[in-house]
């Protein structure tokens, strides 16, 4: 799947003045000094030492730039698909004396750069515009920051130096690159007005449903004209209706479980998490469906309702590139119980997309189970992870500080896995699906089990 080319962002001026660097100051002194002192000692080897120094600094200070370069920096773009690349571009317009141009830019996580020093250097003729350039390859969704960078414009011979001190950027965000999805069994209810989900409802759509008497209001295109001359009688053809359905995706961010390693690496839980919900809302929302999302426990992550089109597909992508996980505390269980107490449409497919570790998730989907609505559960615990037996480099990665009592924390690793266990088969006892993330095809076996089960008659809790 390839991601769009996104515009380049216009770059910020970059200010600062000129300054005597420390080795022009140094040359200037000690050069000066040893002139001074072997004419009155009469030292000729300190005035062989001392005059080159001395007239370096001299043409550096009478050839120093007399004017402010015009500088603009910063990334190219700041919107990127994992896996997409972009250049920290420093832009120069040097005066005359500038020589040299270079740009280092500090380490930031998940990001590769070329070349991999991070920094790059250019050469100027005073005249024409010097680009500096490193670039960058985001590996990981998020929001970062590249850099901050160190700017430098100097002159000759490296006397005079134009620098800010740091040069910061807006941060980058780097949406998720969906996983492939697709799904060939519709949503259970659909209840919109249109789309292409076909209803339980006679209407005008594009699935036959049966052939009737002629009606007054019936379309005169509908006559089905063998039946009719057969039977001496207008008969039409019914259809049944086309409607949109709403899916509402709950993004689990209580537990960030794993390793993450970037695309092509390792997937933690909120990996798994991020990509899948991803993928589902961009099949609905490209099949003309509603899509809403909520991020369960993050942290200034806004809510978005359903909706449809295209921008709505980027602005879940966004939402979804600024989700952290949560850090645990009491602030944040508050939050996520607030969280849960959304509202959900009867006629709406709810994907909760959880590692299954916080209690509180699993039990909200019992919850909307028993109120009617068709809930489906992916989990996104990796497999490496949920086996009870880790060896010593997967535990770090699941109980903190696991070296230092490593079977303490390997028996409550497994002690976890077991309540876990418990909790996922009392929900499957209660009629919500949980199923493993796989990629295409991974909701078409419930969904189609969900669709069975909503015609037949039911009771449900109020």
């Amino acid at each position: 799947m390839t991601a769009p080319a996104q515009p380049a962002e216009e770059l910020a001026p970059v200010r600062a003045s000129w300054q005597p660097t420390p080795a022009h100051t140094r040359a200037t002194v000690a050069g000066f000094a040893m002139v001074v002192f072997g004419v009155l000692v009469r030292r000729p080897e300190l005035l062989v030492l001392g005059t080159p120094l001395f007239l370096v600094s001299l043409w550096s200070f009478v050839t120093r730039p007399d004017r402010d370069p015009v500088v603009a920096a910063g990334p190219r773009h700041l919107t990127l698909r994992e896996g997409q690349g972009t250049r920290w571009v420093a832009q120069v317009q040097p005066g005359p004396g500038v020589e040299d141009v270079g740009l280092a830019l500090m380490g930031t996580p998940h990001t590769d750069f070329e070349p991999a020093a991070r920094a790059v250097s250019a050469a100027s003729d005073g005249v024409g515009p010097v680009t500096a350039a490193v670039a960058c390859r985001s590996n990981r969704w998020g929001r970062r920051q590249l850099g901050p960078a160190v700017l430098s414009v100097s002159g000759a011979f490296g006397g005079y130096r134009w620098a800010p001190d740091v040069v910061d950027s807006r941060p980058v965000t780097t949406v998720p690159l969906p996983d492939t999805f697709s799904a060939r069994v519709p949503v259970p209810r659909p209840d919109g007005l249109v789309g292409q989900n076909r209803s339980h409802h006679a209407g005008d759509g594009g699935e036959f449903a049966d052939i009737r008497q002629f009606r007054f209001g019936d379309r005169l295109r509908r006559v089905h004209w063998p039946v009719s001359i057969r039977t001496g009688q207008l008969h039409v053809t019914s259809t049944y209706a086309d409607q949109d359905s709403e899916v509402v995706l709950l993004v689990d961010a209580m537990h960030d479980i794993g390793t993450s390693e970037g695309a092509g690496g390792r997937s933690s839980s909120l990996d798994n998490a991020v990509r899948a919900a991803g993928a589902i809302a961009e099949h609905y929302l490209r099949t003309g469906d509603r899509v809403g999302l909520r991020v369960l426990g993050a942290r200034g992550v806004p809510a978005l309702d359903s909706a449809a089109g295209k921008n709505h597909l980027r602005r879940v992508l966004d939402t979804l590139a600024r989700t952290t996980a949560s850090k645990g505390t009491v602030a944040d269980e508050k939050r996520l119980r607030g969280q849960l107490r959304h509202r959900v449409g009867t006629g709406a497919l709810v994907v909760v997309l959880t590692p299954a570790i916080s209690s509180e998730v699993l039990g909200h989907a019992l919850a909307l189970s028993r109120r009617g609505i068709p809930v489906i559960v992916i989990d996104t615990l990796p497999s490496e992870l949920a086996s009870p037996d880790l060896d010593a480099h997967l535990l770090d990665t699941v109980m903190p500080e696991a070296d230092k009592h490593p079977q303490a924390s390997l028996l409550a690793w497994r002690m976890r896995l077991l309540e876990r266990e418990h909790e996922m088969r009392r929900a499957r006892e209660a009629g919500v699906p949980i199923v493993p993330w796989s990629g295409p095809g991974t909701l078409d076996i419930v969904l189609r089990d969900l669709g069975r089960r909503s015609r037949a008659p039911r009771v449900v809790s109020r």
